[in-house]
Order: C-alpha cells, then sequence, then structure tokens
C-alpha cells in the first residue's frame, strides 16, 4: 500500500525542514496492523523534535506524530510474544481505533502519514460518541496527565477535597488534566497567562489564577482559599518552581512534566524538608514500565471520557502539517490541534 509521509532531513523551523514523500508500507507481519489515519493530533513535543528540543532523532530523515486516530486496512496474525493488545480494541480490518503515544516510533514512523504501520498493541478504543478529531485529541492527554495524578497519589477514590493545581492550563494537557481531577471531586486550580484564555477556563476549574511569574502565582493561588495546594500538574518549570514550592500544603506533590521556560529552578531547600513535599518527574514511558498503570489509564480514560472529553480548537488539513505547528509554536489557542487528510 502507498502512503504519504512527512519527514525532515535536519533539525530547523517546521516550515523550513518538514516535506511530504511518498512510500510503500509493507504487508502487515505478525502483531502488526495497516492503519489508514483520519485525524492526528499535534502536541508540542512534536514542535520541539523537530527543532532539535525532544528525544534526538534516531537518524534522518526521521518521520514525526505521536497520536492519531484511523481505520485498520490490513491486519497481520496476532503477536506471540511481546507487548499484547489493549483490552478493549477491536482488531478487525475496518475498525476504527487510536493509535497510542509512547508505543509510535515517531522517528521511523510517526503519525503525520496517510497511512501506517503499527503494531497492534500501539492501538487503543475511541470512547463513544467521540468523533475523529477528538480520539486524536485524547489519549496523549488522558497517559499525560492521568499518569502524573497517578504518580501524585490521586485516583478516583481519594480526590474528593483535594486542592489541584494545573498550570499552562489552557493546553491540550492542562483541560484534560483539569476535568480528570474534576470527575475525580478535587477542587480544581488553573494557571493562565491569558484573561482571555481565563475566561474560557471558568468553565471548568474551579478558580483561575492570570500569572506570568511565581509572585503572581503565589498572591493569584493564595486569594483562591486558606489550604495549600495538594497537588501541581507543571510544564513551565523554572518561572514558576519556587511558586509552587510556596503554595504547597504539608506533604504536597509537585510533579514536572515539561520545562517550557527552563530546567533549572530556584528551590528552596529548608521549605522542601519543613513542608514534607515530593518533588517527581514524569514522562509518558512511565505508562509503559510500570506493570499495570497503562490499563488503568486506558480505564479511566473509556470511563470517564464524557466528563474529559477533550476540546478541539481548531484543524487543519494534514498537508498543511508544517504550519499547523508553526501555529501551535504561538500557544494562542486553548485545547487540541488536530491534522485531517
Amino acid at each position: 500500500m502507498k502512503a504519504e509521509r512527512l519527514q525532515f532531513p535536519e533539525y530547523g523551523n517546521p516550515s523550513d525542514v518538514l516535506s511530504w514523500n511518498e512510500h510503500e508500507l509493507p504487508e502487515p507481519g505478525a502483531g502488526q496492523a495497516i492503519v489508514k489515519i483520519t485525524a492526528v493530533g499535534m502536541n508540542r513535543s512534536e514542535l520541539n523534535y523537530t527543532m532539535g528540543k525532544y528525544v534526538p532523532a534516531r537518524e534522518f530523515p526521521s518521520c514525526v506524530g505521536q497520536e492519531a486516530v484511523g481505520e485498520i486496512v490490513a491486519l497481520g496474525a496476532p503477536a506471540s510474544d511481546g507487548p499484547q493488545p489493549i483490552a478493549g480494541t477491536k482488531l478487525e480490518v475496518g475498525s476504527r481505533v487510536a493509535i497510542l503515544p509512547g508505543r509510535v516510533d515517531m522517528c521511523g514512523m510517526g503519525t503525520y502519514r496517510t497511512a501506517g504501520l503499527y503494531d497492534q498493541a500501539a492501538l487503543a478504543p475511541i470512547p463513544d460518541g467521540f468523533s475523529d478529531e477528538e480520539g486524536a485529541a485524547y489519549w496523549m492527554g488522558i497517559l499525560t496527565m492521568g499518569g502524573c495524578l497517578e504518580l501524585a497519589g490521586l485516583n478516583p477514590e481519594n480526590s474528593a477535597g483535594k486542592r489541584v493545581l494545573i498550570t499552562a492550563a489552557s493546553s491540550s494537557m492542562g483541560i484534560i488534566a483539569l476535568k480528570l481531577a474534576k470527575a475525580w471531586g478535587a477542587e480544581t486550580i488553573a494557571t493562565t497567562r491569558s484573561q482571555d484564555k481565563a475566561d474560557e477556563l471558568k468553565a471548568i476549574a474551579d478558580h483561575v489564577v492570570v500569572c506570568g511569574d511565581s509572585d503572581a502565582l503565589i498572591a493569584g493561588v493564595n486569594a483562591t482559599g486558606d489550604k495549600g495546594i495538594d497537588v501541581a500538574l507543571d510544564p513551565v518549570g523554572e518561572a514558576f518552581y519556587s511558586g509552587l514550592i510556596a503554595v504547597a500544603a504539608n506533604g504536597a506533590n509537585i510533579v514536572s512534566y515539561e520545562m517550557m521556560t527552563g530546567p533549572a529552578p530556584t528551590i528552596s531547600l529548608p521549605t522542601v524538608m519543613i513542608k514534607d513535599l515530593s518533588l517527581k518527574g514524569f514522562t509518558i514511558f512511565r505508562c509503559y514500565a510500570k506493570p499495570g498503570l497503562l490499563d488503568t489509564l486506558i480505564e479511566q480514560g473509556m470511563k470517564y471520557s464524557e466528563q474529559v472529553r477533550p476540546i478541539v480548537s481548531q484543524t487543519f488539513p494534514l498537508k498543511e502539517a508544517a504550519a499547523a505547528l508553526d501555529t501551535l509554536a504561538t500557544s494562542n489557542h486553548i485545547g487540541k490541534l488536530v491534522l485531517k487528510p
């Protein structure tokens, strides 16, 4: 089967280095499937990857993309060993499936393409009632933010009354984190740099704080109540970290999953010690490394899908992926950007 794919021969700005080419997909072997892509979820990590600011490419030219939705058009025999298919995934020709981030070879295959060859273990179910665009916008957020909440010690049974702070909350990740924590009964606090985004976030979070540095974060969070924060999920990094420590309650968990403003925050170790804080880092690969975690997160994603339905901000034609990545870089949207063939 012929497919078109987006590749880059060297690091650089997406519009400068990305180009389309056609190639032949091999027949699927044991444990593999060919999926015709119908929607692609876009992530900031893919922008960073093309610019050399993420995990290094294994080789050039490199593909790009980590999640998508599509239709199975060819199916190999079941795998006899290795990772097994996810429970609830309908592995039949003609079935509609999601392609899971963390199990896609972004360099060698990616998802910015018209069709691809994937491991059957990389395919997942799509919640009932979700469009292709919503399905492509969902699982990166569930695995990452559900995984962060799990790492912070939260689950559907123990989250009621907990104060959960989500920074950079207008992102697709932040919105899913807010919705999931709220579905579990937590009190949610969102931060954003934009008043316009704050007005939209008020429909999702219990409290919204407009802030661009630690001092403004501290003042804003303190204004939401007398209690400190039990859990903070943060992709901002350097600019906010001292503020997160300041607003944390005793015994709080702070989980970093990105470092948009830098990797070297100033930390007051006496405060960390006195407050008995846990400072943790998360990548999506934890979902696959910890036994049972992936199954738990998939189950939660299916169970809470209506409450945690993603927001698709804008769709772009697949062939305009490079320009769409430029739009992603501006951070002027709320929710997810999606590509459509």
